[in-house]
């Protein structure tokens, strides 16, 4: 799961045409709806993916970041909490931090906004494995704008040259898990607002090989891509709240077999 993003469907609400024009500009499909507050459309839709994932009975559920829309809302945080609480506890549920979750901005974290998440969510990025597997967890916010914590982006570059060798000294499958996408449509693609800059993307990539990654999974870009680095298949999964493109409200089912990893999206039954 990525983009629950309580809030969100009230923030484009009562656009206008001007309005929609400067987001289409931005790469973003908005539509035009009257205006509301709150955030129960997006609530509804996030319920329904935790009832989904309860019947569905997957080892795990990832929330691949942009859990709230305004990360100051203590009203959004506890409906957030509230419906993940919904989740059998027997189903484990992994956080990846979102722009909107760990930046005060939405766009540039601080030591303050990361504090904040880790004090909510756990660790901003960390490894676990399952079965034969180890997946890595990116905070791909840092990795994005590193401009107020450079010393975060240092330690996390560590971490992930630890995990990178550990892999290739183990010959462990690596999955990686990140709320921006590394690219979306191919690797050496232009920096964009939806993507990973290429110089630190680059760095990324090069352990990611050195790792033998076949598979990252982000969300962020509110609709669906795959694309590949050679080997590495970049998946791009669509919102669970509200779209930017064509694709539906949804979740994707990722199964893991021993010699390769396939995934579904599926898309959510509301309107």
């Amino acid at each position: 799961m990525a983009d629950c993003q309580l809030g969100a469907y009230a923030t484009f609400s009562g656009m206008r045409e001007p309005d929609i024009d400067d987001f289409a500009q931005r790469d973003m499909r908005v539509e035009i709806v009257p205006k509301v507050e709150g955030f129960e459309w997006d609530a509804n839709r996030y319920s329904e993916a935790i009832a989904a994932a309860n019947a569905l009975r997957p080892a795990f559920v990832v929330m691949g970041g942009d859990m709230i829309d305004d990360p100051h809302s203590e009203a959004q945080l506890e409906a957030l909490l509230e419906i993940t609480a919904r989740l059998d506890p027997d189903i484990a549920m992994r956080w990846v931090p979102g722009n909107h979750d760990i930046a005060s901005d939405t766009v540039t974290p601080t030591r303050g906004s990361i504090d904040a998440y880790r004090t909510v969510f756990g660790p901003d990025y960390y490894a676990f494995d399952h079965g034969d597997l180890r997946f890595v967890v990116l905070n791909t916010v840092v990795i994005d704008h590193p401009e107020e914590v450079a010393d975060e982006w240092s330690e996390q570059l560590a971490f992930i040259e630890r995990e990178a060798a550990r892999a290739e000294a183990d010959g462990a499958r690596v999955v990686l898990l990140g709320h921006h996408p590394l690219f979306i449509h191919e690797p050496n693609e232009a920096d964009t607002y939806w993507n990973l800059p290429r110089k630190r993307r680059k760095t990324v990539l090069n352990l990611a090989h050195q790792a033998g990654v076949r598979a990252a999974f982000a969300g962020h870009w509110h609709r669906n891509a795959i694309a590949h680095d050679g080997d590495l298949e970049m998946v791009t999964s669509g919102p669970v709240g509200y779209p930017l493109g064509k694709d539906p409200s949804g979740f994707r089912i990722v199964r893991v077999d021993p010699d390769r990893i396939t995934h579904e999206y599926l898309p959510l039954n509301q309107d």
